[in-house]
């Protein structure tokens, strides 16, 4: 009943209804983070229950303590944008639904009786639906599950952990889970608060729709300091390393406190590219991330700004530098107190050419999100987004998103 009550509510709010699988085609995606992970940053109790399928008589608790573990969060989304966009999108205003379905399976290999140090983990990514930025026009992607119609294994990778200071891990790996995110940005929306389009709008990313092959080494010196970098198939589309499409070099450091953290790092993609007339034999950028409370509230509220800062060389990328930045308020109402509130603008700078003029695309957005049920969240979106796709004939795009979320 739950879930039909969603469904009525977006209805009367967003009017027709269009539910197709065709998709835009090349956008800058994002992979979301986990449900879980929005409890991490707050320490709730989302995280202490099992989802809306329960113990399973027993059997969930013997299989986690044993070292398996199996997760699966079924997303679903309404999008409207209520602008028609001629210029950028496809000059209609539309409601569609589309779908996310995240499945993954754990193995710590210390309990499961094999050897310590050990996670094996196995990632099935489900998405349907039409793209909601073909109706928008946007460059950024508005909703970061837009992705296109498709069921595959997304992620899969081992990780070995040596003592307390380093681990490594290879495999089919999600970039954006370990590099140039923010806690406090997560709450949002709108793709490029998971990572900067100076990354995923400029070179292939092993990240949504499809992880590519990788390699990654982290060192953790202290409890509040890391550093870590990683070699990723340079077109994760193929999962092969293979001759011309180069790979993708990251390396990131980052310090925290019990209210910050700071990020900071840079990229290198080998793979040759033709930008206004040019061929260069490499890409590079670099990025900074701060995640920062800034006041605490009655009870186990808080105020949390964050800050996310790219760059790529303008003489050959369409996005040469972003910036984007927002407020996260959590447990704001005293009988709410796991909800989250949220406002921030995303601001991409970006030219069709070298010789193009400069237009940035700004995107501003508020969301509430609510615990409705420790397995069933509610989270509805509304976004303005200036300059649609980097053109400055292009209207003032208004767009909605009425999101829920349930963990089976």
């Amino acid at each position: 009943m739950k879930k039909q009550t969603v469904s009525l509510l977006a209805l009367a709010c967003f009017g027709d209804l269009s539910v197709t699988s065709a998709w835009a085609g090349d956008s800058f995606l994002a992979k979301p983070m986990a449900t879980e992970r929005e409890a991490i940053v707050h320490d709730h109790s989302l995280m202490d229950w099992s989802g809306i399928t329960g113990e399973w008589g027993g059997a969930r608790e013997a299989m986690e303590e044993s070292g398996v573990s199996i997760e699966a969060v079924y997303t679903g989304e309404f999008a409207r944008n209520f602008t028609a966009n001629k210029v950028t999108g496809n000059g209609q205003t539309k409601t569609i639904y589309h779908t996310n379905t995240d499945i993954t399976l754990t193995i710590d290999t210390e309990k499961s009786g094999l050897w310590s140090g050990g996670t094996l983990f196995i990632y099935g990514l489900g998405n349907t639906g039409a793209s909601p930025s073909a109706y928008t026009g946007d460059l950024q992607t508005y909703s970061n599950i837009d992705a296109p119609s498709n069921w595959l294994i997304y992620e899969a990778w081992y990780e070995q952990q040596f003592g307390r200071v380093a681990s490594l891990l290879v495999g089919l790996h999600d970039l954006n889970s370990e590099f140039y995110n923010s806690d406090y940005a997560s709450l949002f929306l709108q793709s490029s608060f998971g990572i900067g389009p100076d990354m995923s709008g400029n070179v292939a990313l092993s990240i949504s729709p499809k992880a590519g092959l990788a390699a990654r080494l982290k060192i953790t010196p202290t409890g509040h300091t890391y550093i870590q970098a990683a070699v990723y198939d340079g077109n994760p589309a193929t999962r092969g390393f293979k001759a011309g499409e180069g790979k993708l070099y990251i390396a990131e450091s980052g310090v925290s406190s019990e209210t910050a953290t700071y990020k900071v790092g840079y990229w290198l993609h080998t793979a040759a590219l033709t930008f206004g007339g040019n061929t260069f034999t490499k890409d590079y950028g670099a990025y900074g991330v701060i995640d920062q409370q800034i006041a605490t509230l009655d009870g186990d509220g808080s105020i949390g700004w964050f800050l996310q800062y790219g760059y790529a060389p303008q003489g050959r990328n369409t996005v040469f530098s972003y910036v984007g930045s927002g407020f996260h308020l959590h447990g704001m109402i005293p009988s709410r107190a796991e909800d989250d509130l949220g406002i921030a603008v995303a601001r991409a700078n970006t030219h069709a050419s070298a010789t193009a003029a400069n237009v940035a695309e700004t995107s501003m957005e508020l969301t509430y999100r609510l615990v409705a049920t420790p397995w069933f969240t509610v989270q509805p979106s509304f976004q303005v987004i200036q300059h649609p796709g980097g053109d400055v004939a292009a209207p003032t795009v208004k767009a909605a998103l009425l999101r829920f979320e349930i963990s089976l």
